[in-house]
């Protein structure tokens, strides 16, 4: 059972940055966390991501004055995680659009395509060109197979959680440019 100190001491240590409890409440809690992404059809990178997101959804709730922790550290990161992958997964379920992990970007090198995969890209090109400037390069490196760390340290991120939590954004945000383009709902429903 995990002391009341420890779960209090996790919750300071998010809120005041501590790498060493930080670090020890990753090793403590992360490895159930992976263990549930996985087994629901999730990546270990997808379960870093996650993990990253609960953290930072304690830290916002925290903050708060009235914040009060009525379970185990390891229960309450446990459950946000389980409702933040549960929310992802249905979020895929009704979304359309995907951009695969490998996905490239090169304007200029289009190969012979049929006419739908080639609207399909001319709407991806028009999407990204409307992302900002940080987005695209940050995943222009990660479409280049670049490690976080790497990455990371080119964009001048503090951290690779944020960098990992910066792609999800733009990725995000790609998929809301491609599927706000009047092109979309014409290849959707056509």
């Amino acid at each position: 059972m995990e002391a009341p100190l420890v779960t209090a001491d996790y919750v300071a240590a998010i809120l005041q940055g501590d790498p060493i409890l930080l670090r020890q409440m990753y090793q403590k809690n992360f490895p159930a966390i992976s263990n549930l992404i996985q087994q629901n059809g999730g990546t270990s990178d997808d379960a870093k991501d996650v993990f990253q997101d609960a953290v930072m959804v304690i830290y916002e709730k925290a903050k708060h004055p009235d914040f009060q922790l009525t379970s185990q550290f390891s229960t309450y990161i446990y459950g946000i995680c389980r409702n933040l992958w549960g929310s992802r997964l249905q979020k895929k379920s009704f979304s359309e659009v995907t951009i695969p992990d490998d996905a490239k970007y090169k304007a200029d090198d289009l190969p012979d395509l049929d006419y739908a995969a080639l609207e399909q890209r001319n709407l991806y090109d028009k999407a990204f060109a409307r992302l900002g400037k940080d987005c695209q390069k940050l995943l222009l490196l990660f479409f280049q197979k670049l490690p976080m760390e790497e990455i990371a340290k080119t964009m001048g991120f503090a951290s690779v959680g944020y960098a990992r939590r910066r792609k999800f954004m733009c990725k995000e945000h790609l998929t809301e440019l491609v599927k706000s383009c009047p092109e979309y709902q014409e290849l959707r429903n056509g």
